[in-house]
């Protein structure tokens, strides 16, 4: 009676185990899937943020990605400045050559406006204009109009220096007026028509609200205290 006793033991023992290793089985199937399932979500989320938040020519981040971070700024505090570019003859040289050698050339001037920047913050601020082949925005945190005027300057000497040229705006947000991005958008775009009127190849700054019209040029100042600190951050 023991040794059947233990025999029926065991079999209900050896029953436990194989359907316990079943489930376990199952499961561990079941957890492959879904985790094959969340990887490929994540690849398909990352295509879509690739296609939605980046531009396929240039890599720049898009007109979108523009709108959330200036959004996000004047709702803080900190100033900013706008630098509105404009690449000079694209038109052109779509006419006479073809939109290949217009590709070449836009990122030709993307690569020549990331020498001139240098932070990581700031690459992180370098946008594609919309639907605009040849506009760029470069949004300069915790600065001043004077300061951001200089960098728009070493963008132009170093789009001359690969044989391009571009209209520049730069506007500012002094951190306490009530402000739109379209109207902060807009006044760097007044000042990049103003440089296009002047003869395009030069930078073109002003303060003030673009919706009353007149933008007073602002005056420089001494930046090398503000450049230091800035570098230091």
């Amino acid at each position: 009676m023991l040794v059947e006793y233990l025999t029926a033991f065991d079999v209900l023992i050896v029953g436990s185990l194989v359907t316990l290793s079943g489930l376990t089985l199952r499961n561990h199937l079941a957890l492959s899937q879904m985790k094959t399932e969340r990887i490929e979500l994540e690849n398909r989320l990352g295509t879509i943020q690739q296609q939605t938040c980046f531009d396929a020519l240039t890599g720049l981040r898009t007109q979108r990605m523009f709108e959330a971070r200036v959004s996000t700024l004047l709702r803080g505090s900190e100033p900013f400045a706008l630098i509105y570019i404009d690449l000079d003859g694209l038109k052109a040289v779509n006419d006479a050559r073809g939109h290949s050698a217009g590709d070449e050339l836009i990122r030709l001037a993307v690569r020549a406006i990331r020498t001139a920047v240098r932070r990581r913050t700031d690459l992180e601020n370098l946008f594609r204009r919309g639907t605009a082949a040849d506009e760029f925005f470069w949004v300069v945190e915790r600065s001043s109009i004077t300061l951001a005027v200089q960098l728009a300057e070493q963008v132009l000497m170093t789009l001359r220096s690969v044989g391009l040229s571009a209209s520049i705006g730069v506007a500012e947000w002094d951190g306490q007026t009530i402000q739109t991005c379209e109207q902060v958008e807009l006044a760097a775009e007044q000042q990049m028509q103003r440089a296009k009127r002047d003869g395009r190849g030069c930078v073109r700054f002003g303060t003030g609200d673009p919706s009353r019209g007149n933008a007073k040029e602002a005056v420089p100042l001494e930046v090398k205290a503000e450049r230091a600190e800035r570098s230091a951050a």
